[in-house]
């Protein structure tokens, strides 16, 4: 063959050589398009924004929630003393046990049993963090709440029972957004409660001029509340690269958005699972929601977990689209000042389920005020009784938790 080019003409020996190097040049030059191709490929993958991994559970909405009577837990009814734990007899029964108690001379038993896992956290927290005081210290320095109001508890002690609670299947609420940041702003916020089984997602949503914020909490309900197993945030802000965190949470640990593991301490709840959690606890134990009184849970942040102590603060009557609603303030008391902390001031509305109807939060320089618009959208449980005008009698497929 290289004989046979040789004898063709000089020409025809040219033609062929410069064919073969113009092949080889596409062929090197098709071979640096695919490696720049998938270079550009992956470092946009890297450079991608972060995005929430938990799926979504989706819902359709067949009702809205009405104003009712507070409801009650079926765990709660077995134990009629606890209930009536608000009045004067029973509190005079239990008065010469917590005498050497720091705060109010009639504090009832349910506060001291929501206040012993205290000591724990405070532990965990020690651990994750080495700012956070010991417990004795910080008890001794806390501001005293208000008193317990007689009144309230007299009133509270002759309501009438509500209807049996049953976890619904989907619950939201929408929110008008009111703010500060270097100027007044207006936005839109959402909390959404979805239940498959026994399996829950809670996602809070806000839309704001200059960011949008997501954050959701996945786990398991359980007799006593929530048992989250993962915790994600979003903060997208404009000129500002997006920012994403998550916690998971096993049987024994903790995971942080830092990837430190920590202990995992009884209840321990995040930012958004304590929305409900707590409003679950004042269901099932209505003696919690009195003003004087104090909850104290563990919460899981992206670099630490945290003891709150969440104050019963006064009853007030919140203007709402529904008309005037008595609502009790609960303000969390934490140990480590964060500004990136957001767990806010609520306002829950007995009446309502115990939903948040108003949640204010303080984000570093960043105020946020949530007040419900328009009534809150519900799917009963397949327990609980449909409205009948919009779809009969109950079935009983999923138990309550």
């Amino acid at each position: 063959m290289v004989a046979g080019l040789m004898q063709q003409p000089a020409s025809a020996r040219y033609k062929f050589s410069h064919r073969r190097a113009i092949a080889v040049l596409a062929v090197g030059v098709l071979a640096a398009h695919l490696w720049v191709t998938h270079e550009v490929s992956m470092r946009m993958q890297e450079l991608a924004p972060p995005e929430l991994t938990i799926k979504r559970m989706e819902a359709t909405y067949v009702t809205e929630v009405k104003l009712s009577a507070p409801p009650v837990t079926a765990a709660a009814l077995p134990r009629p003393a606890e209930q009536t734990a608000g009045a004067a007899p029973a509190r005079k029964k239990r008065s010469p046990k917590p005498v050497k108690a720091a705060s109010a001379p009639d504090e009832s038993a349910s506060q001291a049993k929501v206040m012993a896992p205290l000591d724990a956290a405070s532990q965990v927290a020690d651990a994750s963090s080495a700012a956070v005081p010991p417990l004795p210290a910080w008890k001794e320095s806390a501001p005293k709440g208000p008193q317990p109001d007689p009144a309230y508890a007299a009133n509270a002690a002759s309501a009438p029972a509500g209807p049996t609670f049953v976890w619904p299947k989907a619950t939201k609420v929408n929110y008008k957004l009111e703010g500060y940041f270097r100027g007044p702003f207006e936005g839109t916020a959402s909390v959404e409660w979805v239940r498959e089984g026994s399996r829950y997602q809670v996602r809070l949503d806000s839309s704001l001029p200059f960011a949008n914020i997501s954050m959701i909490s996945e786990g398991v309900i359980e007799p006593n509340g929530l048992s989250p197993k993962r915790y994600e945030s979003l903060f997208k802000m404009a000129l500002k690269a997006p920012k994403a965190a998550a916690v998971s949470f096993d049987d024994q640990e903790v995971v942080l958005g830092n990837g430190d593991r920590v202990p995992r301490p009884p209840d321990v709840q995040d930012p958004v699972s304590t929305l409900i959690h707590l409003a679950y606890q004042f269901i099932s134990q209505p003696q919690l929601l009195k003003p004087g009184n104090t909850v104290v849970l563990p919460l899981a942040y992206t670099k630490k977990i945290e003891p709150l102590a969440f104050d019963v603060l006064q009853e007030e009557v919140l203007h709402t689209d529904l008309g005037d609603i008595p609502a009790l303030h609960v303000k969390p008391r934490r140990l480590i000042q964060d500004k990136n902390d957001l767990v806010g001031e609520t306002w829950f509305a007995p009446s309502l389920q115990y939903l948040p109807i108003r949640i204010l939060t303080h984000m570093g320089e960043i105020t946020l005020d949530m007040k419900m618009i328009g009534a809150p959208q519900q799917t009963p449980g397949d327990d609980a009784p449909l409205p009948p005008s919009k779809g009969g009698p109950a079935t009983k497929a999923d138990p309550p938790y």
